[in-house]
């Protein structure tokens, strides 16, 4: 987590969950790892801001953002999904569920700037219950994406063709209602039910 920030969006599932100096601890241990790099008082952050501003790759979400939004508040919106994600599930969700840990870093990834495929194996640990088979599914789909580097080797752009995204996200979609169709129909029937039998 010291060079890599996905993790963050996770925060809220912490929040009173973890003992205060448990949490402090792993905070004095990120902080130690940085000391050897400060500069003239500042925090290293290295490229990140150079990533957000000229790197793109995989990111529909993100080129739609890029209309109406600057890069930096495009990204702060895709941290801020993320979180926002995480504080629902964790009032939806038991404690510690795999999908409060899966959907908050995917919510976050699919709105980022670059999405390669191998961003996804934050993921991999946590796609456990039947309600990540889009998320599996875009485990897969994504490596689709590999392509590029075949098309950048006869001189093409370096950019994801729009077919490609097709087959990526399309999938992706497809799963998406199989698993939210049933559950809108059994919870429409059960408010019918109770509807009928409170009447």
């Amino acid at each position: 987590m010291a060079v890599k920030f996905l993790p963050i969006v996770l925060a809220p599932l912490y929040w009173r969950r973890l003992r205060i100096r448990d949490a402090l601890l792993g905070a004095l241990v990120i902080g130690l790892l940085y000391v050897p790099f400060i500069e003239r008082g500042r925090i290293p952050v290295g490229s990140l801001g150079t990533y957000v501003r000229r790197f793109r790759f995989n990111d529909p979400i993100f080129a739609a953002l890029e209309q109406v939004l600057n890069p930096h508040a495009a990204a702060v919106l895709a941290v801020f999904l993320g979180l926002v994600t995480a504080v629902w599930l964790r009032s939806k969700q038991r404690a510690w569920s795999w999908d409060a840990w899966a959907w908050p870093m995917a919510a976050s990834l699919v709105c980022a700037p670059v999405l390669y495929p191998w961003y996804l194996l934050w993921l991999l640990p946590f796609l456990r219950s039947p309600t990540t088979l889009p998320l599996r599914v875009w485990s897969v789909s994504i490596l689709f994406t590999y392509f590029v580097w075949c098309l950048e080797a006869f001189g093409h752009q370096w950019q994801v063709p729009r077919w490609i995204m097709l087959v990526e996200y399309g999938p992706v979609v497809a799963a998406a209602a199989i698993v939210l169709v049933p559950r809108t129909v059994t919870i429409r029937n059960a408010g019918h039910h109770s509807r009928v039998h409170g009447n």
